[in-house]
């Protein structure tokens, strides 16, 4: 029923339960009528919607002028969201319904890269010249009312790959699961993907240790959102182990457990301190060809951030302190060759770097990074200093020139390199 039918019959209903008393006369019953008569013919323009107004010529009487006058403009009905091809509010040119579609986002990157050595050399990995770095889609939707789906394909160079693709489900009010292809919660940096990197480039550590693919595994996850007074996340993942650098199992068993804790205070107003802290077991494949399965890899590893935003002053200054350490333990085995023992494959590194927001849309950084912990006496050492100076219009668009000095004992490199960044679409909000 219409809210001005409604009205009408509200009216009416009034007008008749009224009892007429013995004193009323006819006139007053006539008027009462007329009124009636006066509302309902009123109600029933109104129904048929604003006429077009009348020319400044047209000829009318005085009274009939005045009603016109008086007669309201309804506001129009606004379109509800019924989910149907015939609703034009959420339907597209086609007719299809958008209301089920999921958010998407394209994130692109362009690079230019100088490096002062191994420009002669046609084959290299990294080499002077432009590039597409990476385009990532990514589609982020609520499947129904318990599960939340994430899928994204990165391309780079010529290959297209899944990146990840997994659902979470919140399981209770502090427990969530994660299941699927994800970039597994060892240490800060191993989370992020290539567009959210605070540099241009993977820390060296990171690098060294996990790899170009980072700690990508296909596995489940639960997470607990402690009862404590500050905010304290535990995370324990079950994943398939195959990282090469690391795990890389022969048997179907063979898995690998990763536990992780992130803890985030509030020191004022102003700066909030996080610390993580993360542990990862697993068996390996080096002593596979000795029929020996049962060596492991061990990885821990810690790290801090410090960030101040002035709250008065959020869109024009902030400064971030981040520093990570990561250490590796994976068992060697027996040398097939010689018969002897091997040390194991100790491996360790960290990075600390400093982000100075200057201005609303410039960034200074600078990063140091040394791997080279725990190793044999034999083993170079690698160390990596960088500057970087970012224009960033929006948080969805950024221009970022980059220098690296590159020393790892057998060679030095000076090394330049050009970002733009952006993302088209919809996209979740970027990690602390």
């Amino acid at each position: 029923m219409k809210w001005s039918t409604f009205v009408l019959f509200i009216s009416v209903f009034l007008a008749s339960a009224i009892p007429t008393r013995a004193q009323d006369s006819p006139e007053d019953l006539y008027e009462l009528q007329e009124r009636i008569k006066r509302l309902e013919r009123r109600i029933q323009r109104m129904e048929k919607g604003p006429t077009a107004p009348a020319p400044q010529n047209a000829e009318s009487t005085p009274s009939s002028s005045k009603a016109e006058k008086s007669i309201p403009v309804p506001f129009p009905e606004m379109p509800r969201a019924t989910g149907s091809s015939a609703d034009s509010a959420f339907a597209t040119a086609t007719g299809l319904t958008r209301t089920f579609n999921p958010a998407i986002s394209v994130n692109g990157l362009f690079l230019g890269t100088y490096r002062s050595i191994e420009n002669n050399i046609p084959d290299t990995e990294t080499k002077t010249g432009l590039d597409i770095q990476e385009m990532e889609l990514q589609f982020t939707a609520n499947v129904d009312t318990y599960l939340r789906a994430n899928f994204r394909v990165s391309f780079e160079d010529d290959e297209v790959e899944i990146e990840e693709s997994f659902v979470d489900l919140l399981l209770f009010d502090r427990v969530a699961l994660r299941a699927g292809q994800f970039y597994t919660h060892l240490g800060k940096h191993n989370l992020l993907h290539t567009h959210q990197f605070p540099f241009i480039d993977v820390p060296l550590v990171n690098r060294e240790i996990f790899g170009a693919e980072a700690l990508l595994e296909i596995g489940v996850g639960l997470s607990y959102l402690m009862p404590l007074p500050w905010y304290s996340e535990w995370v324990f993942e079950f994943v398939e182990g195959d990282n090469s650098n690391l795990f890389d199992a022969p048997l179907n068993d063979d898995f690998a457990y990763i536990l992780h804790s992130r803890n985030l205070w509030d020191l004022n107003e102003d700066t909030t301190m996080e610390i993580g802290g993360s542990y990862s077991t697993g068996r390996n494949g080096t002593g596979a060809a000795l029929g020996n399965r049962n060596r492991t890899t061990q990885i821990a590893g810690g790290n801090l951030t410090l960030k101040w935003k002035p709250a008065r002053q959020a869109r024009y200054k902030t400064l971030v302190w981040q520093s990570e350490y990561i250490r590796t333990w994976k068992e060697t085995g027996v040398n097939a060759l010689s018969g002897l023992d091997n040390p194991d494959d100790n491996k360790g590194g960290m990075y600390s770097y400093l982000q100075y927001q200057f201005a609303e849309q410039w960034w200074i950084q600078a990063r140091y990074g040394y791997f080279g912990f725990h190793q044999a006496e034999a083993a170079n050492d690698q160390q990596r200093t960088t500057l970087l100076l970012g224009y960033v219009p929006s948080e969805f668009s950024a221009i970022r020139l980059q220098y690296s000095y590159i020393d790892e004992d057998i060679s030095n490199e000076h090394q330049v390199l050009l970002q733009l960044n952006f993302s088209l679409g919809s996209h979740p909000a970027h990690r602390y």
